[in-house]
């Protein structure tokens, strides 16, 4: 059964009294679910951020939308839709979300009889383990932990407070977890680095003595592996948000509220400032330092320490401004290419009209 199916509908007047909004249209049209602007049905709320986007409302079969105040001038013209306005569209929107489809209410169910505990454990109050969850020994959690099926925890590691592990998470041996982390499904924590030598002929494996720490109030989403450092830690700073499918090496010094997004790969001893970004699919070469307030835009290949403070594009990666040039200079490049045979030609037209005009004169000149 649909979440939403659960709650009563909800009229136009009612979702603005909640959100102390202003309806503009029928005060008594319904909705009883929540959709993109570009899926929504009839009985779907949903809503446009901005004035560059209204437009979508004309191919939208919603009838309800949530929009900012600054797009009041142009209602007008969609005359046949009603909206609640507001001063941030999407936070009164999820607002409504909320309302309709409620995340389920925790319940504590203790340790599962199911899960495999070792007796050294020390497990908090509050906490729950899962279903097929492997807590090695000498492990401790804290309290109001979540710890969900099919996660592994590895011996002497240590959790703090109100700490959430997905389904299948693997958390290598002797890893802190500060308090208020949550790691999505499917993480890696704590495996070695890829660190190699090459002796006789082949690739031999060099031992990590290390550890990875992640600081309080992180976010670690599905699928990302975070690598052991060869001595030291791998750590993560405070209030750092880290998206899916995210590789970050060995020895790597993350600062407090960076943005990996998906797809980022940091070599072994890369650090960061705090407050960095580093859009989807960046790459990032070892020991690079990228300084507080870095932003490095998708698909950037960075091989040099970046200061701070400014947004970078490329591959290799420059400074915004000087990069875009160049990447418009090369795309502008077959039209150069051609400008250029052209000119070749209207200037050997130029040299033998010159020659037939002067003769041998410009020949002995040329000479």
């Amino acid at each position: 059964m649909n979440a939403a199916s659960t709650l009563r509908k909800l009229t136009a007047t009612e979702i603005a009294e909640v959100l102390s909004g202003e309806v503009i249209g029928d005060t008594a049209i319904s909705i009883d679910d929540v959709d993109v602007i570009e899926r929504a049905t009839a009985t779907h709320l949903s809503f446009v951020g901005d004035l560059k986007n209204l437009n979508r409302v004309r191919n939208s079969h919603s009838r309800l939308i949530v929009v900012p105040e600054v797009v009041r001038g142009e209602l007008a013209k969609y005359s046949d839709r009603t909206f609640i306005l507001v001063p941030e569209a999407e936070t009164a929107f999820l607002a409504i979300a909320a309302l309709l489809r409620p995340h389920r209410v925790r319940i504590f169910t203790g340790i599962s009889d199911r899960a495999v505990v070792d007796s050294t454990a020390m497990i908090g109050a509050n906490t729950n383990i899962h279903p097929l969850a492997v807590i090695g020994r000498d492990v401790v959690i804290g309290n109001n932990c979540e710890i969900q099926s099919g996660v592994v925890i590895g011996d002497g590691c240590r959790l703090g407070d109100n700490v959430v592990l997905y389904a299948n998470t693997v958390i290598y041996h002797d890893i802190v977890i500060e308090d208020h982390v949550t790691i999505h499904a499917s993480c890696v924590i704590g495996a070695d680095g890829f660190g190699y030598r090459f002796v006789n002929g082949g690739h031999q494996h060099i031992p990590h003595y290390g550890t990875v720490r992640i600081c309080s109030d992180v976010e670690i989403g599905a699928s990302t592996t975070i690598d052991r450092a060869k001595v030291g830690a791998t750590v993560i700073g405070s209030g750092t948000r880290i998206d899916n499918q995210v590789m970050i090496g060995h020895n790597c010094q993350i600062g407090r509220h960076n943005l990996l997004v998906s797809q980022v790969g940091l070599a072994g001893s890369v650090s960061t400032g705090d407050y960095v970004v580093c859009a989807g699919q960046v790459g990032v070469a070892d020991h690079v330092h990228l300084g507080d307030g870095a932003v490095v835009g998708a698909k950037a290949g960075v091989n040099r320490d970046m200061p701070g403070g400014q947004t970078y594009l490329g591959s290799p990666a420059g400074p915004a401004g000087e990069t875009s040039k160049q990447l418009a200079a090369f795309r502008r490049l077959p039209e150069m290419r051609d400008a250029i045979k052209r000119m070749d030609k209207e200037l050997e037209v130029l040299r033998a009209k010159l020659f037939n005009d002067r003769g041998p004169e410009v020949e002995s000149a040329a000479a």
